[in-house]
């Protein structure tokens, strides 16, 4: 984060063109531009925030295992909490100087160009929805973090706040966006990966983000949460059209960082674990044929979690994989589902935040959970659901256990709603090398050796992966 006043100086230099659909501005030469378009970086900051949540480091090798969707079949130091403070310090400098840097150069940008303000105003909207997606993922794993001063080249070694004050101004910046974004002008024409500049598709995820951030802090500060889904409650992602999907794309260097896991670097380190394997079976769950492939036998065998790596070894010949359709060159990345809007809003619903059926909502985001995952079966739908009934005397529970299969391959969110909600009931395994399921990441190396002034006041034990959050309160 040192390096922060030249990255912003570099920044307009040595930008990576990336656009939307047809990726042809990676045609052109950016050294040679005279003027930056800030689509093309914010196509480049959207490429390196979704290939970073969902690829090895914070999905396959950190949220995938901490929630036990996947068991490691060697080198299996994740599953059994032995990381150190150097495990995350290339996704924590990748966020800051690769996304948010550069998101924050494009919006400076914005204003130097010849279009309507209205276009201006969603154009920085999108720009700030997803500077808040990214400061999400960093202090819903690390905490406190440099926020306020993190983006001001006048700070080198920035100070950090409070998550609360963090989750207050995001909070903020979400409702502010979702109310002034203007639904007859457009936004961005290219570069846009996600909504192509969809505007009305742009506020919808706005809102469902916000009810996403409201209810993680219902348990920390029930008045604020309540005042924000309320807010949130209305133009929610209502169809399966209406996704959050970031679609990875067929040339390599673009493609679904879990096929470049496997394929350009030889990497076979996963396997479907033994508890997602048992859950979705006794429940009879259509969706374990969509997670997970056949062994040679022609069996869905699912590996034991955090084992020793010779114990392990020995059983990878012999147990399942993901399914090979999850990690293929435009495998896509679920961003925000129809399902998650539905769980969440059961759940304001059963907290009565909101008035509405919890049962209802309930079913209807395991129908959409159904829905993307391929299966259409409305009658076998209705069967499975009446199997698995909502129990509003122990809802979270109910909420948590659905949720847990339906946030499947969103490793890094599925681990949040886990220390949440406490579902599943998850164990340690005997190999760990702590004593609890890890709460937060580390925080990085980099971060030790240079700014250890501003991490020392809000940290003692920099390298804690077992301390709480300050929402994960339970």
């Amino acid at each position: 984060m040192k390096y922060f006043k030249l990255i912003f100086a570099l920044t307009i230099l040595l930008t990576f063109n990336y656009s939307c659909s047809d990726f042809d501005d990676l045609n052109d030469d950016p050294n040679a531009a005279t003027k930056v378009d800030p689509s093309a970086l914010l196509s480049y900051a959207e490429f390196q925030l979704f290939d970073e949540i969902h690829g090895r480091t914070m999905n396959a090798e950190w949220g995938m295992l901490m929630v036990q969707y996947w068991a490691q079949n060697e080198y299996c130091e994740e599953s059994r909490y032995d990381v150190t403070e150097d495990t995350f310090d290339s996704s924590w400098s990748l966020l800051y100087t690769d996304v948010l840097k550069e998101l924050e150069t494009a919006k400076s940008l914005i204003d130097l160009q010849d279009i309507a303000e209205p276009v201006k105003i969603n154009q920085k909207n999108i720009i700030d929805v997803l500077k808040v997606h990214t400061f999400m993922i960093l202090t819903d794993g690390f905490g406190d973090i440099p926020y306020s001063q993190a983006l001001n080249i006048e700070y080198d070694l920035p100070g950090y706040d409070s998550q609360e004050l963090v989750y207050n101004s995001m909070l903020s910046t979400l409702s502010s966006a979702a109310s002034t974004y203007d639904l007859n002008s457009p936004s961005f024409a290219k570069g846009d990966i996600i909504y192509n500049g969809d505007v009305a598709k742009w506020k919808k995820y706005t809102h469902s983000l916000l009810l996403r951030l409201a209810m993680r802090i219902v348990d920390a500060d029930p008045s604020t949460a309540s005042t924000y889904i309320t807010a949130a409650s209305t133009d929610l992602i209502s169809s399966l059209s209406e996704e959050a999907i970031f679609n990875f794309d067929s040339t390599p260097d673009r493609a679904n960082p879990l096929w470049r896991d496997v394929v350009q670097n030889s990497r076979d380190d996963f396997c479907v674990s033994e508890l997602l394997v048992t859950t979705l079976s006794s429940k009879s769950d259509p969706r374990l044929d969509k997670f997970s492939k056949e062994t040679t036998t022609g069996s869905i065998v699912g590996m034991p979690y955090g084992l020793t790596d010779n114990e392990a070894t020995l059983l990878k010949p012999t147990t399942s994989r993901p399914d090979e359709s999850l990690r293929q060159t435009t495998s896509p990345s679920v961003i925000f589902s129809l399902a998650e809007v539905q769980f969440l809003l059961a759940e304001a619903y059963e907290r009565g935040i909101l008035s509405g059926s919890a049962e209802s909502a309930y079913a209807n985001a395991i129908k959409a959970s159904m829905n993307y995952w391929g299966i259409t079966d409305d009658s076998a739908i209705n069967s499975y659901i009446s199997s698995q009934p909502y129990n509003s005397s122990n809802w979270k529970e109910s909420i948590g256990m659905q949720k847990w299969i339906a946030l499947y391959m969103n490793g890094y969110e599925a681990w949040a709603e886990w220390r949440r909600l406490d579902y599943p009931q998850l164990v340690v395994p005997s190999a760990a090398v702590e004593t609890s399921i890890p709460t937060k990441l580390p925080y990085p190396r980099s971060e030790v050796s240079n700014n250890s002034a501003s991490l020392g006041k809000v940290s003692t034990t920099p390298g804690s992966i077992v301390k709480k959050v300050w929402w994960d309160i339970n």
